[in-house]
C-alpha cells in the first residue's frame, strides 16, 4: 500500500514537472517571437522614417500615442504626430537618414515591453540651417502589442 502511494506521487510529480517545463519552454519560445515582431516594428518605424513618410511614421504608434524629443517637443495623437513628422521631414531633417539598433527589449507584461534602442542620424541639420554631420541617441520606447504588432505607446528620445 505504502509503495503504491509512493508511486502514484512520483508519478504525479514527474507529470507536473514535465507540465512547468513544457510551460516554461512554450514561454520562452513566445518571447522569442514577440522579440522578433519588435524588433521588426523598430525597423518598419526605421524604414518609414527614412522614406520621409510622415503618415506611415505616426500610423507605427497607437492612436493615442506620445512622444517626446531631445528638444522638449511633444506630440500626441496620430494627428498631431503625423504634423510633427511632416513639419521635420520637410526642414531640418529632409535630407537625414536614421539608423537604429535594439539594445534591449523587457517584457512588463505578454502585450507591454520596454525597448532601449541605439540611434543614429546623418544628414542633419540644426533647426538654423547649420549642418550637423551625426547625431546620436537612445529612444526608449514601451510598445503595445495589437494582434501579432507592436505599436510604439511612448516614445522618448534622449541625445548624447
Amino acid at each position: 500500500m505504502f509503495l503504491r502511494r509512493v508511486k502514484a506521487a512520483l508519478a504525479i510529480c514527474s507529470v507536473l514537472f514535465l507540465a512547468v517545463g513544457v510551460i516554461g519552454a512554450q514561454k520562452q519560445a513566445n518571447m522569442d517571437q514577440d522579440s522578433a515582431a519588435i524588433k521588426q516594428s523598430v525597423a518598419a518605424w526605421e524604414d518609414a522614417w527614412n522614406h520621409h513618410d510622415a503618415h506611415a511614421t505616426a500610423m507605427r504608434y497607437v492612436e493615442d500615442g506620445d512622444f517626446s524629443s531631445t528638444t522638449a517637443v511633444d506630440s500626441h495623437g496620430w494627428k498631431e504626430l503625423e504634423e510633427h513628422y511632416t513639419s521635420i521631414f520637410t526642414t531640418f531633417l529632409k535630407n537625414a537618414q536614421r539608423k537604429d539598433t535594439v539594445r534591449s527589449i523587457r517584457f512588463l507584461t505578454p502585450e507591454i515591453a520596454s525597448v532601449d534602442i541605439d540611434w543614429q542620424v546623418t544628414g542633419a541639420k540644426t533647426r538654423d540651417g547649420q549642418d550637423i554631420s551625426i547625431r546620436k541617441g537612445l529612444l526608449t520606447w514601451i510598445v503595445t502589442k495589437h494582434n501579432s504588432d507592436w505599436l510604439i505607446t511612448i516614445y522618448h528620445e534622449s541625445a548624447f
